[in-house]
Protein backbone atom coordinates (compact mmCIF):
# COMPACT_ATOMS: atom_id res chain seq x y z
CA UNK A 1 0.00 0.00 0.00
CA UNK A 2 1.65 3.56 -1.12
CA UNK A 3 2.30 5.79 2.05
CA UNK A 4 -0.23 8.93 1.92
CA UNK A 5 1.27 12.24 1.20
CA UNK A 6 1.65 13.58 4.85
CA UNK A 7 3.67 10.11 5.63
CA UNK A 8 5.92 11.28 2.76
CA UNK A 9 6.27 14.41 3.64
CA UNK A 10 7.06 13.82 7.27
CA UNK A 11 9.53 11.25 6.48
CA UNK A 12 11.28 13.35 4.07
CA UNK A 13 11.44 16.07 6.64
CA UNK A 14 13.15 13.57 9.06
CA UNK A 15 15.42 11.76 6.52
CA UNK A 16 15.91 14.98 4.48
CA UNK A 17 15.79 18.38 6.78
CA UNK A 18 17.22 20.66 4.38
CA UNK A 19 15.20 19.00 1.29
CA UNK A 20 12.18 19.59 3.23
CA UNK A 21 12.56 23.22 3.98
CA UNK A 22 13.61 23.99 0.32
CA UNK A 23 9.78 22.33 -0.27
CA UNK A 24 8.42 23.95 2.48
CA UNK A 25 10.06 27.64 1.74
CA UNK A 26 9.03 27.49 -2.15
CA UNK A 27 6.41 25.06 -2.59
CA UNK A 28 3.94 27.93 -3.77
CA UNK A 29 6.50 29.34 -6.60
CA UNK A 30 6.75 26.26 -7.91
CA UNK A 31 3.43 25.53 -7.96
CA UNK A 32 2.89 28.63 -9.59
CA UNK A 33 5.62 27.78 -12.03
CA UNK A 34 3.45 24.59 -12.93
CA UNK A 35 0.62 26.45 -13.41
CA UNK A 36 1.40 29.16 -15.53
CA UNK A 37 3.86 27.10 -17.91
CA UNK A 38 2.76 26.87 -21.34
CA UNK A 39 4.82 23.89 -22.36
CA UNK A 40 3.74 19.94 -21.91
CA UNK A 41 6.98 19.03 -21.60
CA UNK A 42 9.67 21.62 -20.53
CA UNK A 43 12.74 21.89 -18.36
CA UNK A 44 13.75 23.33 -15.00
CA UNK A 45 14.62 26.24 -17.53
CA UNK A 46 11.69 26.79 -19.48
CA UNK A 47 9.63 26.43 -15.60
CA UNK A 48 11.84 29.08 -14.46
CA UNK A 49 11.63 31.39 -17.46
CA UNK A 50 7.33 31.07 -16.06
CA UNK A 51 7.96 33.08 -12.74
CA UNK A 52 7.94 36.79 -12.34
CA UNK A 53 11.14 37.77 -10.11
CA UNK A 54 11.61 34.21 -8.95
CA UNK A 55 13.00 34.24 -4.92
CA UNK A 56 14.39 30.95 -5.99
CA UNK A 57 17.44 29.86 -8.43
CA UNK A 58 17.08 27.10 -11.40
CA UNK A 59 19.01 24.36 -8.89
CA UNK A 60 16.35 25.11 -6.32
CA UNK A 61 13.66 24.58 -8.34
CA UNK A 62 15.07 21.76 -10.05
CA UNK A 63 15.04 19.68 -6.76
CA UNK A 64 11.97 20.67 -5.60
CA UNK A 65 10.48 19.25 -9.05
CA UNK A 66 12.50 15.93 -8.61
CA UNK A 67 10.56 15.85 -4.74
CA UNK A 68 7.70 16.63 -7.05
CA UNK A 69 8.22 13.07 -9.12
CA UNK A 70 9.22 11.21 -6.34
CA UNK A 71 5.57 12.22 -4.32
CA UNK A 72 3.99 11.20 -7.49
CA UNK A 73 2.60 14.93 -8.31
CA UNK A 74 4.13 15.65 -11.14
CA UNK A 75 5.43 13.24 -13.81
CA UNK A 76 9.27 13.09 -15.62
CA UNK A 77 9.08 12.62 -19.62
CA UNK A 78 13.11 12.08 -20.06
CA UNK A 79 15.73 12.17 -17.19
CA UNK A 80 18.70 13.10 -18.90
CA UNK A 81 22.28 14.45 -17.08
CA UNK A 82 21.75 17.52 -18.52
CA UNK A 83 18.74 18.80 -18.10
CA UNK A 84 15.14 16.89 -17.36
CA UNK A 85 12.31 17.03 -19.31
CA UNK A 86 8.92 17.16 -16.80
CA UNK A 87 5.65 15.82 -17.98
CA UNK A 88 2.58 17.87 -17.56
CA UNK A 89 0.50 16.44 -18.71
CA UNK A 90 0.79 13.79 -15.29
CA UNK A 91 1.01 17.03 -13.19
CA UNK A 92 -1.66 15.93 -10.52
CA UNK A 93 -3.04 19.70 -9.29
CA UNK A 94 -5.12 18.20 -6.58
CA UNK A 95 -2.06 16.26 -4.95
CA UNK A 96 -0.39 19.97 -5.21
CA UNK A 97 -3.11 21.62 -3.51
CA UNK A 98 -2.99 18.65 -0.91
CA UNK A 99 1.05 19.24 -0.28
CA UNK A 100 0.23 22.62 0.02
CA UNK A 101 -2.28 21.86 2.98
CA UNK A 102 0.49 19.58 4.41
CA UNK A 103 3.15 21.80 4.21
CA UNK A 104 1.26 24.79 5.36
CA UNK A 105 -0.63 22.51 8.23
CA UNK A 106 2.41 20.87 9.79
CA UNK A 107 3.67 22.05 13.47
CA UNK A 108 7.04 21.32 13.72
CA UNK A 109 8.31 23.35 10.59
Amino acid sequence: MPDTLSTQVRALHEAQPTKYGLLSTYHQEVHRALETCQRNYPCVRQLYEALDEPELNQRMLGNILSLLVQLDILGIYSERNNSNRYDLTQYDQAAMQKLTYVLETETDR
